[in-house]
């Protein structure tokens, strides 16, 4: 499924081979990757980024709606400024985790919270969707206060995903208001 949202200032588009380098910026940041959820080492080079979007793209069309993985661009110059996701938590893949990455440079301009609210909308509007996660480790002040601005509720600490220690925040469709 191709996935296209637009806010005032983003486009929400599907990953591009040709993304690599921008991808780069944000999950080979040494500021981005300790932080992610399961727990990767930071890509080191292009090759790399160029062979995990691959994977990405590959999987898409299997994921089952609305889990997924995008791109953020913003829509005046087109320039990558982060990734979302939608995706099962293990262990029991019960629970759809809603996950925001950006690139440092982009940090401080509202980027995280209006894609992800665009995404949060069209997640809730068939129905289907009751309920969304997000999870941070608990130093993560960047991503406590993105799920905080989106609405979203904390929900307690827990070690059940990813083997991590992490906070645990939750909306559900009828008390999202974005």
């Amino acid at each position: 499924m191709t996935l296209s949202l637009q806010t005032d200032r983003l486009l929400i588009r599907d990953w591009e081979e040709d993304d690599a380098d921008a991808a780069l910026e944000i999950y080979g940041s040494p500021d981005v990757a300790p932080w992610l959820s399961p727990a990767i080492d930071k890509v080191t080079d292009v090759a790399t980024m160029r062979l995990i979007l691959q994977a990405w793209i590959e999987a898409q069309p299997n994921f089952v709606p609305p889990a997924g993985r995008w791109a953020i661009t913003r829509r005046d110059d087109g320039e990558v400024v982060g990734g979302l996701l939608i995706r099962l938590l293990p262990p029991y893949e019960e629970d759809l985790e809603i996950g925001w990455q950006l690139r440092p440079s982009a940090w401080g301009n509202g980027y995280a919270t209006e894609a992800s609210r665009a995404l949060m909308r069209w997640a809730f509007k068939d129905g289907s969707t009751d309920e969304l996660f997000a999870v941070a480790r608990p130093h993560n002040k960047r991503a406590i206060a993105t799920a905080a601005r989106l609405g979203m509720v904390w929900v307690g600490e827990t070690d059940k995903y990813y083997d991590l220690t992490l906070q645990v925040y939750r909306i559900r469709a009828a008390e999202f208001s974005g």
